[in-house]
């Protein structure tokens, strides 16, 4: 065996310390931003911060310095902050936990995901088995049952953790809940040869399941009271600003910063602080021009919905692409941004939305299928209601938008619609149906 040194010469992106907290900042709302640069500013005495709301006495006394802001920030974590937090703990490929925090993302306020597996993957750019991975880790998260998609399948987590050896449970949740809920005990008896009084007891195993993920208590509304960025209609156009420009408000101690340049004592003391504070400012600039840039391409394509229309489908990759960044980078940006619209407020995220092509060429949005079914159940009659693959066919061939009726049923029931069965029986009673949970 030979011996040699030799010289290779590769080349790579190494990650600083400060490229990662950029990266973090992105993703801040601006509260936490505001929370970062007072935290920055104490610890830096070249920098001072001017308050525009609060009038101080001794404005570079930075102890004095009580911002409104620090009242909208609450001290402990809501629930949605602790799954990130779990899934920070988890040593898993980069990927796999981009799609986590995607998922966990897309929960809603009781816990169940909003987006379909296929969904986030097509909005994510990771493969579909990548996100169903993802998934499941979500589901062994606390508290148990975050991350299903919906009632049925959180039944059956339980029954799967609680009653492992009852296969009549998984059956009866799997295939007979309209008929439970309607106390149909003798038909479900009849089609699955067993004991009504099995069926019976095993409604009573049923109804003393949770109906949701026992989620800690948290604010009524998830979405900040303050907007991180306000849309504004003006002359026939919109005008988008930052209510809180935070770099206007940072200026630099011209006696400390006339020291250092005159090169005169504490020079390597203030060389650090110089540097720090020169790398915040670009960050805070960075981060701003990239926010409003992002969400220009947002409100521009998703004007028809600004002005009273529905949503256009739109995917982080396509935004990625029209600004030539990395998917992850308008992920970061719109992860916890609010925009404030003459509509109301919104997270920048819910533009975001999946769509289907139209024979024609056309696109329309999941929002909008959604939106058709509705309208479909609520004009047809009750004793006639249309089955799920009925709509199916009818979007069809008066809308040109072939869905299956698989997502039919995954639309009506992220609705909470009942099933035509249910349509029909409640009609017939002349009544609400019986449901196994309020």
């Amino acid at each position: 065996m030979k011996l040699e040194l030799t010289h290779k010469q590769t080349t790579g992106l190494v990650m600083t310390t400060q490229m990662r907290q950029a990266i973090t900042m992105l993703q801040w709302t601006s509260a936490e931003l505001w929370e970062y640069i007072q935290h920055e500013i104490h610890e830096n005495p070249i920098l001072t911060l001017e308050t525009p709301s609060v009038i101080l006495s001794n404005r570079n006394h930075r102890d004095a310095y009580r911002d409104p802001i620090d009242q909208m920030v609450p001290d402990e974590k809501n629930w949605r902050e602790g799954l990130v937090e779990q899934a920070g703990w988890l040593k898993v490929d980069r990927s796999l936990k981009e799609a986590l925090l995607f998922l966990i993302g897309n929960l809603d306020e009781r816990g169940f995901c909003t987006i379909s597996e296929e969904e986030a993957a097509l909005q994510t750019g990771h493969p579909l088995i990548l996100v169903k991975r993802a998934r499941r880790l979500l589901l062994q998260f606390e508290p148990m049952g975050v991350g299903c998609m919906n009632f049925k399948e959180f039944l059956l987590l339980q029954v799967d953790k609680k009653h492992p050896d009852s296969s009549v449970l998984s059956v009866l949740i799997e295939n007979h809940l309209e008929d439970l809920a309607a106390q149909n005990f003798k038909r479900v008896a009849c089609e699955l040869d067993i004991d009504e009084a099995c069926v019976v007891e095993a409604m009573e195993a049923i109804q003393s399941l949770e109906p949701r993920p026992l989620l800690p208590d948290s604010r009524q509304n998830d979405i900040p009271a303050m907007p991180d960025l306000i849309l504004e209609k003006k002359d026939g156009g919109y005008v988008l600003r930052d209510p809180f420009s935070v770099s206007g408000h940072i200026q630099w101690d011209e006696q400390l910063v006339r020291m250092y340049k005159e090169g005169k004592d504490a020079q390597d003391y203030l060389d650090g602080c110089y540097k720090k504070a020169r790398w915040l400012l670009q960050s805070i600039e960075q981060r701003q021009n990239t926010i409003l840039k992002v969400a220009e391409v947002i409100i521009k394509h998703q004007r028809g919905f600004l002005n009273g229309g529905s949503l256009r489908p739109l995917t982080l990759k396509k935004v990625a692409e029209k600004l030539d960044v990395h998917e992850s980078t308008i992920s970061r940006t719109v992860a916890n941004k609010v925009l404030q619209t003459p509509k109301g407020i919104y997270e920048l995220k819910s533009f975001f939305v999946t769509g289907y092509q139209s024979a024609d060429g056309g696109e329309i949005s999941s929002q909008q299928i959604k939106t058709l079914i509705r309208e479909m159940i609520q004009k047809e009659n009750p004793l006639k209601a249309l089955s799920d693959q009925k709509m199916a066919t009818e979007l069809k061939e008066k809308h040109n938008v072939k869905v299956s009726r698989r997502t039919v049923a995954k639309y009506r029931e992220s609705l909470n619609l009942p099933s035509s069965s249910k349509r029909r029986a409640s009609a017939r009673e002349g009544g609400s149906p019986i449901l196994l949970h309020s």
